[in-house]
C-alpha cells in the first residue's frame, strides 16, 4: 500500500516543520509487507507453504500469472526488494471485556513489543500464522515451553494453533509486569470500530516523560510556537480533509494524569527499544498522523498519550473529526439497486408535471447518502431512475452511481461462499453471500482509475483489477513508506481494519477524508470506519481471540475473494 491522498511525491520533513523537503528517489512512496523481511524459507518449506495455501485457499484464487508474484508466498529475492517496506505496529482503546471463564483459567502470554510472531512450528520460518500485538495477549494450550530454534527460553503453543517465543524483548508470561499491564490499559476492544482517537501533526517531540517548561522550549525551539503549522504541498491535501477546523473540535484533557506519568517522572522503562534515560524518544513530523489512546492536563498543556506509551504536547496536533458515512445492511427492507449521491452537495429530486417533463421537486438526496431505485425512464434527452415505494420521484440517472446485484457468480466462488465485489467507475462496493447480496457501500479508489494499457497502474495510482483472495488481514496498523522501523520520515498511525490483497494493494479504512465514491486513494480500496469494521469481521480468515493478524490457510481457514473491476 502506499499512502493515501492526492498525487504524493513524498514532499516529507524530516525534524523540524520548516525543514526543506529532498526530492524522493522513485518509488520511495512504496510500501510492502513487514513479513516480506522475515528470513526466507528454504525452497522445500515454500512448497510445503504453497501445497497447503492451495488446499485451503478457494480454487483458481485468481488470474495471477504465477505464485512468484504473491508476497505472502516467499522468494528468493522479491522484484521490489528495494522499495521501502511496509513497517507496521499495532496495539488494542477502551478496557477490553473481562475474558470468559475457561479463558481465565489458562495461562496466556503477552506482546510488550508491536508484534510478536506465531509461526506453525517451534522454529522462525516461513510465513508467521499471525501475530499477538502489544498490550494484548493470547491463551496459551500448554504450560511447558517446547525447545526450538532461535528461542532459548522456548516457544510455547497457542490457542488456537502456533507457536510462539518467549523472548523477554517481545513476550511475557508476567501479566501483571507493569510494562505490559501499561500498554494493556490502552489497547483497543477487539470490537472497536475506531480504536483511538486521531490527530494531523503539525510536527512535534515524542516525550518519554512530562518535560519541564524548560525542556519544552528547549525541545521545541525548532518547530515555530504551537498551534502553529507549514501547509504541506498538494500530496498532503487528501490526508487533510478530515482536520476539524471547529473550535469545540479541539483536543482538551479528557483524562486523569497516566499512572506511569505520575510525579513527572517515567514508572517504567520498557522492552530496552528506548533509553529510558532520554527525554525525546522521537519526532512525529508535519504530515504524519498521530494515534493517542488518552489526553491529560500537565505543565500547562494538554498531552497526548501514545499506543506505545510516548507523549506528544496537544497543542502541535490538529484534532480529525469522524466521518458519519457508513454503507447499508441489505434485507428485506433494504435491496438492490441502490443509487448514491456520491458528491459533496445535495442532487435533486424530479416528478413529472402536467405536461409531462421532469421538474424540480423541491426535495433533495442528501450528500454520500443512497436512495432505492427501480426502472430507468427516459424523458426527452435525459435519463431518469424512479424510486421504489415513492411513486412520481425521479432521480437523474447521470447524478448518481449504482449499486447493481451481479448477475452471476465469479469463477472460483462456489454457491453459498463469501465474496466482495469491487467496482471502481462507479466506486461501489457489495458483499455477497453467493449470489445474496447482504452489504452494500461506497468506497474510494486509486485517484487513477482503473487500469489503462500501456500505462503502469503503479505510478498512475490505479486500482488493478483480477480475482484477489485475501492474504493477510491487521486489525491495527501503521503505515509508512519508510524503509527503517520505526519510521522517521512519515508515516500514518494505527490505522485500523486492513486486508491485504495482493499486496502492497489493500482494502483498509481512511480515517482522514470521507470522499467515498471517488478516486481518492494511491492505489487501495479506502473504506469508512463502519465499513471497514462490517468488511473486517465478515470476511475470512477471522482473527482468533487475541490475534492481532491472520493469514490463511494452515488451520486458520479460506479466503475471501476480492473480486476487482473496472465496471
Amino acid at each position: 500500500m502506499k499512502l493515501e491522498g492526492r498525487a504524493l511525491p513524498l514532499v516529507l520533513l524530516l525534524i523540524s516543520s520548516c525543514a526543506p523537503a529532498q526530492e524522493p528517489a522513485p518509488h520511495t512512496d512504496r510500501l510492502v509487507p513487514e513479513l516480506q523481511r522475515i528470513p526466507r524459507p528454504t525452497p522445500e518449506a515454500q512448497a510445503r507453504e504453497r501445497q497447503t495455501f492451495a488446499s485451503e485457499a478457494p480454487a483458481a484464487r485468481n488470474p495471477r500469472e504465477d505464485d512468484a508474484k504473491n508476497p505472502w508466498i516467499a522468494e528468493d529475492e522479491p522484484e521490489d526488494a528495494d522499495d521501502p517496506a511496509f513497517l507496521f505496529a499495532s496495539a488494542k482503546t477502551e478496557p477490553s471485556p473481562a475474558p470468559t471463564p475457561a479463558q481465565a483459567e489458562r495461562p496466556r502470554i503477552g506482546a510488550i513489543a508491536d508484534q510478536a510472531y506465531i509461526y506453525k512450528r517451534p522454529v522462525p520460518e516461513g510465513l508467521p500464522l499471525g501475530y499477538v500485538r502489544m498490550g494484548t495477549s493470547v491463551t496459551l494450550l500448554s504450560n511447558e515451553p517446547v525447545e526450538g530454534k532461535n528461542c532459548p527460553r522456548g516457544y510455547y503453543k497457542v490457542a488456537p494453533r502456533g507457536y510462539i517465543c518467549l523472548d523477554p524483548r517481545k513476550t511475557t508470561l508476567d501479566l501483571n509486569d507493569p510494562y505490559y499491564r501499561a500498554l494493556a490499559e490502552l489497547a483497543p476492544r477487539e470490537d472497536a470500530v475506531m480504536p483511538y482517537r486521531y490527530a494531523f501533526s503539525n510536527g512535534a517531540p515524542m516525550y518519554s516523560r512530562i518535560p519541564t517548561k524548560a525542556e519544552q522550549e528547549k525541545a521545541e525551539r525548532s518547530f515555530g510556537a504551537p498551534g502553529t503549522f507549514v501547509q504541506l504541498a498538494e500530496w498532503s491535501r487528501g490526508h487533510e480533509e478530515l482536520i476539524s477546523r471547529d473550535e469545540r473540535d479541539r483536543i482538551r484533557a479528557t483524562d486523569p494524569v497516566f499512572s506511569i506519568f505520575a510525579n513527572g517522572q517515567r514508572s517504567v522503562s520498557g522492552n530496552g527499544a528506548y533509553d529510558p534515560a532520554k527525554l525525546v524518544w522521537r519526532v512525529i513530523p508535519n504530515g504524519s498522523m498521530l494515534a493517542y489512546a488518552r489526553a491529560f492536563e500537565a505543565e500547562g498543556r494538554t498531552w497526548l498519550v501514545t499506543p506505545d506509551l510516548m507523549l506528544v504536547p496537544a497543542d502541535r496536533m490538529r484534532p480529525f473529526r469522524r466521518t458519519a458515512f457508513h454503507g447499508v445492511h441489505l434485507g428485506k427492507d433494504v435491496r438492490l439497486p441502490l443509487a448514491w449521491n456520491r458528491k459533496q452537495e445535495p442532487i435533486p429530486r424530479y416528478t413529472r408535471g402536467e405536461d409531462g417533463k421532469m421538474v424540480a421537486s423541491g426535495q433533495t438526496i442528501p450528500p454520500k447518502s443512497y436512495v432505492q431505485v427501480t426502472e430507468r425512464v427516459t424523458v426527452g434527452k435525459k435519463a431518469y431512475l424512479a424510486l421504489r415505494n415513492e411513486p412520481g420521484a425521479f432521480i437523474l440517472a447521470d447524478s448518481v452511481t449504482v449499486s447493481r446485484p451481479a448477475k452471476k457468480l465469479p469463477r472460483s466462488v462456489k454457491p453459498g461462499e463469501k465474496w466482495i465485489e469491487v467496482k471502481i467507475n462507479p466506486g461501489t462496493l457489495t458483499a455477497y453471500e453467493g449470489d445474496k447480496p447482504v452489504y452494500a457501500t461506497m468506497f474510494s479508489p486509486g485517484k487513477g482509475g482503473a487500469p489503462i494499457p500501456g500505462y503502469d497502474p503503479y505510478v498512475h495510482s490505479m486500482t488493478k483489477t483480477g480475482i484477489f483472495p485475501i492474504e493477510w488481514k491487521d486489525r491495527v496498523a501503521v503505515m509508512s513508506p519508510d524503509k527503517e522501523w520505526p519510521p522517521k520520515m512519515l508515516w500514518i498511525s494505527e490505522v485500523p481494519n486492513i486486508q491485504y490483497l495482493r499486496a502492497p494493494l489493500a482494502m483498509h479504512v481512511a480515517y482522514w477524508h470521507e470522499d467515498f465514491g471517488n478516486p481518492k486513494s494511491a492505489e487501495c480500496v479506502n473504506v469508512s470506519p463502519e465499513d471497514g469494521h462490517f468488511l473486517f469481521q465478515w470476511t475470512e480468515p477471522a482473527l482468533p481471540e487475541g490475534w492481532g493478524g491472520v493469514r490463511p490457510g494452515d488451520g486458520n481457514g479460506k479466503a475471501t475473494p476480492v473480486v476487482i473491476t473496472a465496471l
